[in-house]
């Protein structure tokens, strides 16, 4: 594969990952940085050496042979940012949510169908290997009937100021529901608590659905542990992704529950122990790929990817409603 060059644009917290993760990638020929804060630019610079170039933003628009940028900014500055890079006929990686204005999503359309740009959006959990097998496994049907879905993502930090938790933690587990479901999905209720920041939520418990399947999320970044959990409940067997057990992050349980079909209320009725049952389980621990790396390799090799602008509207549409 030919190399290419690359733009990084933001430096903060996730963006020197990224440099980090690209540098490392070795598959691109020049590697341009730039923050808007020169400190942070001289920091990667000198970390760096020779292996990155500043820049500016008017020369990554104007230098042709730039056609790769990643960007890793602030969302509210996202949007402005984009129309100029899609002008420019940039293919851009953003890191998500990306764009939190329902409304900019349409002109962003409408620039990428006239200037026929790929844009992907970050949700690097597409690109992890245990999300990539759970989907295998529903798609199986060896759980059943999905009836209940439960995501828990919490930790102490780190704590944002430009977007909630919700915009900053739930998107994760809603782009994970719409790559494992392939279904609509409907946020029925949210409750959020501001304890830090007024302007900004630090907890959210959302209730959704998709279809039949129940679906609660809850996300916190003041939490003193670190909390990274999926769990899945089928007609058939369970499964749990607990991402903090490094021996075998993934659980399946051939649990499952039957209901009595009698026409009166009788004691039987209320001995529930009789309609549990609990069967054997196994636990799988996976070579895990760098989803970061995947995601970046993916997008410089498709011409469309999985977390388009389709993916990433439905995700935040559906965060939005409440």
């Amino acid at each position: 594969m030919k190399k290419e060059i690359i733009a990084i644009v933001g430096l903060g917290y996730w963006g020197t990952i990224v440099t980090n993760t690209i540098v490392k990638l070795n598959i691109f020929k020049k590697i341009y940085i730039h923050d808007s804060d020169i400190a942070k630019k001289s920091i990667i610079k000198k970390k760096f050496r020779r292996k990155v170039t500043p820049t500016t933003i008017k020369e990554i628009i104007s230098n042709n042979s730039i056609k790769n940028v990643f960007l890793a900014t602030p969302p509210k500055k996202n949007f402005e940012l984009l129309k100029k890079l899609i002008k420019a006929k940039k293919n851009i990686l953003i890191e998500k949510p990306g764009l939190i204005n329902k409304s900019h999503y349409k002109i962003i359309k409408k620039m990428l169908r006239i200037n026929k740009n790929k844009l992907s959006f970050g949700y690097i959990y597409i690109y992890n290997n245990y999300i990539r097998f759970i989907k295998k496994i529903i798609n199986s049907k060896s759980l059943g009937e999905i009836r209940y879905i439960n995501f828990q993502r919490q930790n102490f930090g780190p704590i944002r100021n430009k977007v909630s938790a919700a915009f900053d933690l739930a998107t994760h587990d809603v782009s994970i529901l719409y790559y494992l479901l392939k279904k609509k999905i409907k946020l029925n209720k949210a409750v959020n608590h501001d304890i830090l920041n007024k302007k900004n939520y630090d907890i959210s418990f959302l209730n959704l659905s998709a279809g039949k399947i129940k679906i609660d999320i809850n996300v916190s970044w003041l939490n003193p542990e670190k909390i990274r959990k999926i769990i899945i409940i089928g007609s058939k067997k369970m499964l749990l992704y607990d991402e903090m057990n490094e021996k075998k992050p993934i659980q399946i349980y051939n649990n499952y529950v039957t209901f009595p079909k009698i026409d009166k209320f009788t004691k039987d009725y209320f001995n529930h122990s009789r309609y549990i049952f609990k069967g054997s389980s196994i636990g799988i621990k996976l070579t895990n790929k760098r989803p970061l790396n995947e995601e970046i390799k993916e997008f410089i090799k498709k011409n469309k990817t999985i977390t388009d602008i389709v993916f990433s509207q439905n995700v935040i549409q559906t965060i939005s409603k409440k």
